[in-house]
């Protein structure tokens, strides 16, 4: 006893020492200019303190303090994701023949990309549209939704509740559209109306209702995508005789001017101060315009997005030492086509078509978005037999549980679920071997994935977010995520490094294949600067309340779209009346897909492609596990050279050790590593949080659900987990660290570096 007392003591002792030690090695870090820029933007308060510990000459942090440094300097270390200056991106290419695995040549110069946030520049375009009358200048055009059927228009009204609108085609409203024609300025269509009635302004008030109702829509000056948004918005304002609206250009030029400013990353001083400008003349905006903004102090984390790449330097790939990896993940792309989440949600579509409109009928997409939103709006009384089981996938709110497909009458459902179960059991049942990794032969899922019906489609596209690394000179890869491709993705990073004045080898736009689906991206950024990006598909879905620069002949309205209930009954496809050719839907901003208005949510869950692969998505975890009430382990799962899930352990927040009041940091330290030895836990690893309540959208969106790397060893990292558990109620996920962020890399740029690359598949190899 006397001996563990003494033991006990010698640790606390230790522990103090290498706490000392941790604080002095976070402060080092933190002296990193890089570091501090990015801090800047992330945490402006914790920078704050300490710059004020460092003037005054201190080396104590406070508990708050250094676990909010410990989890930056580990989020900078070990994190992949490219929403902040934390993390860089690159342009690479594939390089033929027997080359290096990785090669880097150049020097990469680091530069950052400033963005004025798009629900703000709205905001602000929406407020100085809306003051008095619409300037001359201004476009109008008819909501892009509108459809004509049996005497009355419907469209979609404006978001976020994008309600259908249903008016009586009136001879009034036909001849407003008549005149306005494809689009045409508000000048035109009022001096039209003036030259056929004698009441000009009656007139102009029937086409400002017809605005206020969305029948017809004001081109915004300002083109969703456009590169030099406050350039156009200055334009336009001087073309108006609205004092108001004058009176913000000078706000406006000088906003401009500052965010033109190239921030240096290693120059944290002055990006601070332009941190400060760019937020009061932001706060100054919306305080001229009467919006309901937050202070400038507030507005300094939201008012413009920051994104750092790498340029000046050519980064390369063996295609032939890729060439195995590669071939794996074609195996996944077909393998998970039959587990993509979206599924049986248009398999249930295909059948409800086939029962509302008929065999092999041929309808607008908005009647099927109309009669969907009337029928999942009945009482179960009024529900007819075949419409009731459909109901639960044709609704997009809240996904459905696994026993609604198992226990699904309709054929079809019931019959993807046994192949679903097959599938899985084929990879959970495969050979375990000493390393106590399941192995699946991918010539097995091959064989497996060629005999399943025809409407489970493979996806054209995918783009693979990898972290490569080798073993015994072979690559491997940890496929972190699956996405849909077409260049989801690449769209967003290329136009971030044309900004930067880099370059992204560019895909070129074709339509050579007269036989394949027309692909066709969604227009628009519904107001999230995520969604910017440079055009990469052939054609544009032209959505209402969005305003593109591409040609006429690019773009499919939405009323141009049918669903057709193809002959054999197994799958519906979108069609273009005007083009006369399939329609391959691409959503490729980077917005989550649940988070796009109702009827673009319908267009992708239904013609679409989603992931196929995401953290979120427990895929080949079985339910047990899931909701086992004591520790669970998941097996590493590997597919050929590709990791398509790590080896994690998770167990209810109630098995995990807690802090208990008054017990020192070696103490618990002790209790937790006893606790992580006894289940074999890995010392250094990613934690998650699950949380088990709340909606699905808040339990997939919270942050907590995003990997920590921690390493048990160090104190510092002790103290960020018991705060991430603290009053914690869901389950903890430990995921092996894989790659490790310590171990040797073959892919370093201007030394080791953690990187993830994002591979881009299609159907025909490239």
């Amino acid at each position: 006893m006397r001996r563990r007392e003494s033991a006990l003591a010698e640790l606390f002792v230790t522990a103090e020492q290498e706490t000392h030690e941790e604080t002095r090695s976070l402060l080092k870090a933190a002296t990193d200019p890089v570091f501090r820029h990015a801090l800047s933007q992330a945490s402006p308060a914790l920078l704050d303190e300490l710059l004020r510990l460092e003037l005054a000459g201190q080396s104590k942090l406070r508990r708050r303090t250094a676990i909010g440094l410990t989890k930056f300097v580990s989020r900078a270390a070990t994190k992949t994701s490219p929403y902040s200056t934390f993390t860089a991106t690159a342009a690479g290419a594939w390089a033929a023949g027997t080359g290096p695995l990785f090669s880097s040549s150049g020097r990469h110069e680091l530069r950052c990309v400033l963005e004025l946030d798009r629900m703000v520049l709205e905001q602000t375009v929406n407020s100085l549209l809306a003051e008095g009358m619409p300037s001359n200048a201004l476009r109008i055009r008819p909501n892009p939704s509108l459809n004509e059927l049996d005497g009355r228009y419907t469209f979609l009204g404006r978001r976020p509740a994008e309600p259908l609108v249903a008016i009586r085609a009136s001879r009034e409203v036909r001849e407003c559209l008549r005149i306005v024609g494809d689009g045409c300025t508000v000048e035109h269509l009022h001096s039209t109306l003036a030259a056929r009635t004698p009441q000009r302004s009656a007139a102009v008030r029937f086409c400002e209702q017809l605005v206020r109702m969305g029948v017809l829509e004001y081109e915004s000056p300002v083109p969703d995508q456009s590169e030099r948004p406050l350039d156009d918005l200055i334009r336009f304002l001087g073309t108006t005789d609205s004092d108001r609206r004058r009176k913000v250009i000078p706000l406006l030029e000088s906003l401009r001017a500052t965010l033109r400013q190239d921030p240096s990353p290693t120059a944290v001083a002055p990006y601070r101060e332009q941190q400060r400008v760019i937020s009061s003349l932001v706060a100054d905006i919306g305080q001229e315009l009467g919006l309901d903004w937050p202070k400038a102090d507030v507005l300094r984390k939201v008012a413009f997005h920051e994104n750092a790449v790498r340029v000046g330097g050519d980064i390369s790939c063996s295609s032939s030492h890729w060439r195995p990896v590669l071939d794996d993940l074609d195996v996944l792309r077909r393998w998970l086509a039959l587990h993509d989440r979206m599924l049986p949600v248009r398999v249930a579509y295909t059948a409800y078509v086939g029962h509302r409109f008929g065999a092999g009928a041929s309808v607008p997409f908005l009647a099927l978005h109309e009669a969907v939103q009337a029928d999942l709006a009945r009482d179960d009384a009024n529900c007819p037999s075949w419409l009731r089981p459909l109901r639960p996938f044709l609704q997009l709110s809240n996904p459905v549980p696994a026993d609604e497909l198992e226990r699904s009458p309709v054929p079809s459902l019931s019959r993807l679920h046994r192949l679903r179960r097959e599938s899985l059991e084929t990879v959970l049942t495969a050979d375990r071997q000493e390393d106590g990794v399941l192995h699946a032969d991918p010539a097995v899922l091959t064989e497996l994935s060629s005999q399943w019906p025809d409407w489970v489609r493979t996806p054209g596209s995918i783009a693979c977010y990898l972290q490569p690394y080798t073993v015994n000179g072979e690559l491997k890869a940890v496929v972190n995520t699956i996405s849909g491709g077409w260049g989801k993705g690449r769209a967003r990073w290329s136009r971030l490094l044309d900004q930067a004045g880099g370059r992204l080898h560019d895909v070129p736009r074709t339509d050579d294949d007269v036989h394949a689906p027309l692909l066709a991206e969604m227009s628009g950024t519904f107001g999230v600067s995520v969604n910017l990006r440079r055009a990469v598909a052939p054609y544009e879905l032209d959505y209402p309340y969005t305003t593109s620069t591409r040609p006429d002949d690019e773009r499919i309205p939405l009323n141009d779209l049918l669903v057709r209930h193809m002959p054999s009954g197994a799958t519906i496809e979108l069609w273009s009346r005007s083009k006369g050719r399939r329609v391959q839907p691409a959503h490729l901003g980077m917005m989550a897909d649940p988070l796009l208005p109702p009827a673009a949510r319908l267009l992708f869950a239904a013609f679409g492609q989603s992931y196929l692969l995401h953290p979120s998505l427990s895929l080949l975890k079985p339910r047990e596990a899931v909701e086992s009430s004591d520790v669970a382990f998941q097996p590493r799962i590997e597919v050929g050279r590709a990791v398509v899930q790590r080896a994690e352990w998770s167990a209810p927040i109630a098995c995990v050790p807690q802090e208990r009041a008054g017990e020192p940091d070696g103490a618990y330290l002790l209790r937790l590593a006893e606790w992580l030895r006894a289940h074999q836990i890995p010392r250094r690893c990613f934690v998650r949080l699950y949380a088990t309540d709340g909606d699905w959208v808040s339990r997939v969106f919270v942050k907590s659900r995003k990997p920590m790397f921690l390493d048990f060893a160090s104190l510092s990292m002790v103290a960020v987990f018991r705060n991430m558990t603290k009053e914690f109620s869901g389950r903890v996920g430990f995921e092996e660290a894989l790659p490790d962020p310590s171990d040797p890399s073959p892919f370093e740029c201007d030394g080791p570096r953690v990187a993830e690359f994002v591979v881009e598949l299609t159907a025909d190899g490239s």
